[in-house]
């Protein structure tokens, strides 16, 4: 069978693996020179190359130390990461025998076309992602790592994911950073627990919070009657668009509607990934992942009810699920490795419906590896009667969960 896959991002390229792997002829189409999508060349791993050294440096300071970096130093670690992993996709498409195309498709009357050429499918799957926004006198956070500017003055339009993870980078790095937010709280479509200590967190840290306020952009920025300082840059964090240009066919709202198979209704059309509405790379690993399989004849849906999210600030931000039903809350400062590390800032939530784990939220050091954790029991059904068997390591950031567990379930 002939699968074609448009877009080489985390969905596009685990759709090509599962369908390659399955005996398919596959061939992958990119528009850009490099592999490896918003993901790889703009997004999660320029920003994590970005941060690691900035973890190294909040750790030095909770131990009294003193260790800086430049904009421009880490900067050139995210470049050099981008090129390792975008040569390193395309070597991993090669070994599994999947074709790449540079080029612009589109999609005409169910067919591809690429540079006037019509490729030969019998299944399409379309994983274009999304285009960053574009407003006058501010950049998004694709333009963060090539950004050929000093700048020392940073305002941050909007408090959500995006905004709180670069507010905190940019101030690890000694700017000066505001961020305004609509609502009265950054986060807002969060847990209130978690909302609330993330606030007072980044007000404590120095970030200055224009809650409850909306922006006027212009030659001098003004929030109602107010004009702001003189910013450097000003950020611009949400409004991402579905890549939809020769696409426009298929079924969509703003999003192109797919169901639990990733099937578009429309022929043999699939599409996962960011162009669905999904916005982090694990979710469209595994759409993409799925959209492969049922493509291939493999009927395989996809759960979006357990995917835990991350913010890679410091302490982490993570969530998973609905805080509903009984919840207990388990401060860092009751865990002994917490305490030991002096890294006792934030706290676990986790709540339940009876004997059913419904959700949780932490801010703490590791908090991606607690809420996945957690994340895992309510993807395959464990109630607290089974999960309390887990067996966590001691001392660890984990004996969070066994805790909350514990007092769940008295």
């Amino acid at each position: 069978m002939n699968i074609t896959i448009i877009g080489s991002g985390p969905a596009g390229i685990y759709s090509a693996i599962a369908s390659a792997k399955l005996g398919n002829k596959v061939r992958l189409i990119e528009k850009n020179d490099k592999l490896g999508g918003t993901c790889v060349l703009y997004g999660c791993i320029p920003s994590k190359a970005m941060l690691h050294p900035l973890f190294l440096k909040y750790f030095a300071e909770e131990t009294g130390r003193e260790l800086n970096f430049s904009f421009s130093e880490i900067q050139k670690i995210a470049k050099n990461v981008v090129n390792k992993l975008s040569k390193g996709v395309e070597y991993m498409l090669e070994s599994y025998g999947i074709e790449v195309i540079h080029g612009k498709a589109q999609l005409k009357g169910g067919n591809i076309q690429v540079g006037g050429q019509t490729i030969p499918s019998d299944k399409l799957i379309v994983a274009t992602g999304t285009e960053k926004p574009q407003i006058e006198g501010t950049i998004a956070s694709d333009d963060l790592p090539y950004l050929d500017k000093e700048f020392s003055k940073v305002l941050v339009i909007g408090g959500g994911v995006g905004g709180v993870e670069y507010a905190w980078l940019l101030k690890m790095l000694g700017k000066e950073v505001s961020i305004v937010e609509k609502s009265d709280s950054l986060l807002p479509y969060l847990d209130e627990d978690l909302k609330k200590a993330v606030t007072a967190y980044f007000k404590k840290i120095g970030i200055k919070l224009y809650l409850s306020s909306e922006i006027t952009l212009g030659d001098k920025p003004r929030i109602g009657n107010e004009e702001l300082p003189q910013f450097d840059i000003i950020l611009y964090t949400f409004g991402r668009k579905p890549a939809l240009e020769g696409f426009e066919e298929l079924p969509h709202e703003k999003w192109v509607k797919v169901d639990k198979r990733m099937y578009t209704g429309v022929n043999n059309i699939y599409a996962a990934g960011d162009i669905t509405g999904t916005f982090t790379a694990h979710e469209a690993i595994h759409e993409g992942f799925v959209a492969g399989l049922n493509a291939s004849g493999i009927e395989k849906y996809y759960n979006p009810e357990a995917v835990p999210k991350v913010i890679y600030t410091e302490p982490q931000i993570a969530y998973v699920g609905k805080t509903k039903g009984k919840c207990v809350k388990i401060n860092m400062t009751e865990i002994p490795r917490a305490i030991a590390e002096g890294l006792t800032e934030g706290f676990l939530k986790v709540c339940t419906e009876g004997k059913k784990i419904t959700g949780a939220v932490a801010f703490s050091h590791d908090a991606e590896n607690i809420i996945t954790l957690i994340s895992m029991f309510i993807n395959y059904g464990i109630d607290i009667d089974k999960a309390i068997d887990f067996i966590e390591p001691h001392p660890s950031y984990l004996e969070a969960v066994f805790e909350a567990l514990l007092r769940l379930n008295s």
